[in-house]
């Protein structure tokens, strides 16, 4: 490893900056490089420019100028498997962070804080496939049980394998094989839905958890990633297949219990040929299985729900008084427009929110920022479509209520929405709406 460049005046703790994994560098005015950690030197060696990096970074990209720093902290995410510089490589994606020297009026507390961020993002993305880590897997699979017994709404799984992987490797090399790894996972997070999460789960073995989805729902995608993995050709492979073990989550059940069905179901569709998808065996759906009203009796505000900026709370508040307060509504049979006129309070009131919560993630500069817009939009659309079918009579306001009691309080406000928490509690501000110091 090269030796530690200069540390420039304004910038401390040089151990901890070196100990980072994450690649960090410093830049003047001009771009030209002042400093580099130890991480970026072992993966990058030491360019002189940000240019000149970018350019050996990309040497075959129509796009040699590097995006604009515009005088802020900027990260990069690189691809799989760029040689750098003729001797060195970089296998699965690279997170680099490069400030100029006008970051330093920031302070390192800020350079720190992104390196942090990144590092976070690091731990719960598998570096390879950049889908969930087994670690952070677990821990959605924790919170989906979690939301599971409250309201007992269906969730379910798919183990998917890739067959034969061993032969992969050995003919073609482990780089093929780990790039395999990761146009598999790419086709797996194409064909899931957004609201689906994907992750890695050891070697060759994918497990994408379904929130609101019954056994048989679960079937239709996984055979659709069947279909994804063995109708179009691998680069440099070939045809390959996967096999795929699908299970729904039964009351009572804890996350080994339920993974372990889906692997013996995934163990059935390896030893009937491959390429093929099987279900566990007791699997039933479970939607039916609480009540509608006995699930929606569970929507009540907890002061543990708060996320801690009052504005927010408030919000999510009153988006639990509102569900509750339609619930009574349609229990008593009330009239269509008392009801509506609930519904377009709780309907403004989301907009609303949605609206708060990304400015505060703004000015948190909370990375999950534009994948949360992203659900924001998703739920938005959806919502609009059930009102409309609930105007038009084809959608009982009952199923309506459903989803704004579980996609959308339940599963958003007690789920991604207190994901930005630790950024909220590190500002140190109780209230980032107050324009005061």
């Amino acid at each position: 490893m090269d030796a530690p460049s200069p540390l420039p005046d304004g910038l401390d703790s040089r151990d901890l900056l070196n100990h980072l994994p994450v690649a960090l560098a410093l830049l003047d005015g001009n771009e030209n490089v002042l400093y580099t950690n130890a991480c970026f030197r072992a993966w990058f060696g030491t360019p002189h420019t940000l240019r000149s990096w970018w350019r050996t970074l990309l040497p075959d990209s129509s796009s040699t100028e590097p995006p604009a720093l515009n005088g802020a902290i900027r990260a990069f995410t690189g691809p799989q498997a760029r040689h750098l510089q003729g001797q060195r490589s970089v296998h699965g994606p690279w997170q680099v962070l490069c400030c100029t020297e006008r970051d330093r009026g920031m302070g390192q507390q800020a350079i720190l804080q992104q390196a942090l961020v990144e590092l976070e993002t690091s731990a719960t993305t598998d570096p390879l496939t950049g889908v969930l880590t087994r670690r952070r897997l677990e821990e959605a699979s924790a919170n989906e049980l979690q939301r599971f017994r409250r309201f007992g709404h269906p969730i379910a799984l798919i183990l998917a394998d890739i067959d034969h992987f061993k032969q992969v490797n050995d003919g073609h090399g482990h780089l093929v094989g780990d790039r395999v790894l990761a146009e598999f996972a790419r086709r797996l997070e194409t064909e899931s839905r957004d609201l689906d999460v994907v992750g890695r789960y050891g070697g060759e073995e994918f497990v994408i958890l379904l929130p609101s989805t019954t056994l048989p729902g679960a079937c239709v995608l996984a055979e659709k990633l069947r279909r994804a993995v063995w109708e179009t050709p691998f680069p440099q492979v070939g045809p390959l297949s996967a096999s795929f073990g699908v299970a729904e989550c039964q009351p009572g059940e804890d996350w080994h219990q339920w993974l372990g069905r889906a692997d013996k179901a995934l163990y059935a569709a390896k030893s009937q040929g491959r390429n093929r998808v099987e279900a566990a065996p007791g699997s039933t759906p479970t939607s039916t299985t609480i009540p509608m009203d006995a699930r929606l009796n569970r929507l009540v505000w907890e002061e543990g729900h708060g996320v801690g900026d009052p504005v927010l709370d408030e919000q999510h508040r009153t988006l639990f008084s509102l569900a509750h307060e339609l619930l009574q509504l349609i229990r008593a049979q009330a009239p269509m427009g008392q009801l509506y006129s609930v519904l377009d309070h709780l309907i403004q009131t989301i907009g609303q929110h949605f609206h708060d919560e990304e400015r505060v993630m703004t000015q948190l500069n909370y990375p999950g920022l534009a994948q949360h817009i992203k659900a924001h939009r998703i739920l938005g659309a959806k919502l609009d479509g059930l009102t409309r079918q609930s105007a038009q009579g084809s959608l009982s306001p009952a199923r309506l209520l459903d989803f704004l009691a579980y996609d959308l309080v339940d599963h958003h406000a007690l789920g991604p929405d207190r994901d930005f928490i630790p950024w909220l509690q590190d500002s140190g501000a109780a209230n980032p709406y107050d324009p005061t110091p």
